[in-house]
């Protein structure tokens, strides 16, 4: 059982999100107001219902939920929206700082041109700023199944577009069975030479081959997931050596069956074995969860002191992509944060 001062805690701290996705962190509510925009006819009235929706049982009516989510994405201001609504979570969460994923393979599908994206999370970005102090910046993911040569394309348009969306890297996600990382070496290559961050989706539904192929193929300097890390010894020596990160989520990696239940999940095995690892939310609407929850089910799981949750805050700050300066400042003020708030929780 948490205290309510440790709950307390979880709330104030102050937390990076390194692992969120953009298209799936649309609240039951925008739904129905972005579906109303374009006379959309949705299998639900109203938030309840659409909450219900969200409930699904395998990963196909996953994907078919995520699917209609997305069909309500058309225009530059559908992409506003979708992002002032994660600053505004982010605000309420104290997560000063987020990094997002989008993926335009979505959009492709549908017709929706790069630039009604862009131009919605260039304005989406200024306005989180303004408003609610959060700094975002965006991740363009490669959908693994994507022709490569439309991989190395969405490289060179994140590139021309970085600036004005604050595209800070490149990410891999999507189906890994039988999609290796290896088969987009080629954007990443690109990547590496325009100088983009890189990162990839690996050892979630697949094994440890999954993260050292990312690894080894790709060089990322994170892994998103990587839970399944944990049943290579040898890589598990190798992620402590480097401290290349895990981006991991423990709601959703229950949701999607990858463990039965928090209990059998390896965050606390990870940490213990000297892993960097940073606690993040996923596609937090769909799991019923958002970045606090994740940190109260593992903490109430593992049992977590607060030097734990203090590390992991502090984890997701080390584990951003932001410049040395404004990470330096960050951190500054986590310490003072910190603190006071210790002083004031527990004496």
């Amino acid at each position: 059982m948490i205290s309510p001062q440790l709950k307390q805690f979880i709330e104030r701290i102050p937390k990076a999100e390194l692992h969120c996705h953009l298209e799936g962190s649309i609240q039951p509510r925008t739904l129905i107001e972005l579906a109303g925009r374009h006379g959309i006819e949705l299998p639900f009235e109203d938030e309840q219902g659409a909450k219900a929706f969200y409930e699904f049982t395998d990963l196909n009516q996953f994907l078919g939920i995520f699917a209609l989510a997305c069909g309500t994405l058309k225009t530059a201001a559908d992409f506003e929206t979708i992002t002032v609504d994660l600053g505004e979570d982010a605000a309420r969460q104290n997560i000063p700082y987020r990094e997002v994923f989008f993926t335009q393979a979505y959009h492709d599908r549908r017709d929706v041109p790069w630039q009604q994206v862009i131009e919605g999370l260039a304005s989406g970005r200024r306005i989180n700023k303004e408003r609610f102090g959060v700094e975002m910046w965006f991740i363009a993911d490669i959908d693994r199944t994507i022709d490569p040569q439309e991989a190395v394309r969405l490289v060179e348009k994140a590139h021309e577009s970085r600036e004005v969306a604050g595209i800070i890297g490149i990410g891999l996600d999507s189906q890994e069975i039988g999609y290796p990382a290896s088969r987009q070496k080629a954007a990443y290559d690109l990547a590496t030479e325009l100088g983009f961050k890189k990162v990839a989706h690996a050892g979630e539904d697949a094994g440890p081959e999954s993260v050292w192929d990312a690894l080894k193929s790709l060089g990322v300097q994170r892994i998103d997931h990587g839970v399944r890390s944990i049943d290579d010894e040898q890589l598990i020596a190798h992620l402590v050596e480097t401290q290349i990160p895990l981006t991991v989520c423990p709601v959703s990696n229950i949701a999607l069956k990858v463990y039965p239940q928090m209990s059998a999940h390896p965050i606390k095995r990870l940490m213990d074995a000297g892993v960097l690892v940073t606690i993040n939310s996923d596609d937090p609407p769909m799991f019923h969860t958002d970045l606090v929850n994740d940190y109260l089910q593992v903490t109430e799981t593992f049992d977590l002191a607060v030097d734990d949750i203090e590390t992991l805050a502090r984890n997701s700050f080390e584990a951003s992509f932001m410049q040395a300066e404004s990470k330096a400042k960050y951190l500054a003020d986590f310490g003072a944060e910190v603190a006071q708030l210790k002083r004031e929780l527990f004496g």
